[in-house]
């Protein structure tokens, strides 16, 4: 059974809320910070 658009979409939220806080601690970490364009490329909005 698969993800739903929207669940997928969620799911893809809170990643990107976690990346965020990752970030806050570690802001010059350049891997975090790829993983998050990442992320934020993979919603439809562009959030």
């Amino acid at each position: 059974m698969g993800m739903t658009n929207k669940q997928f979409q969620g799911f893809i939220r809170l990643a990107l809320e976690l990346l965020r806080k990752a970030l806050q601690k570690s802001p010059d970490n350049e891997d975090l910070k790829k993983v998050l364009d990442i992320f934020q490329s993979m919603l439809e909005d562009g959030d």
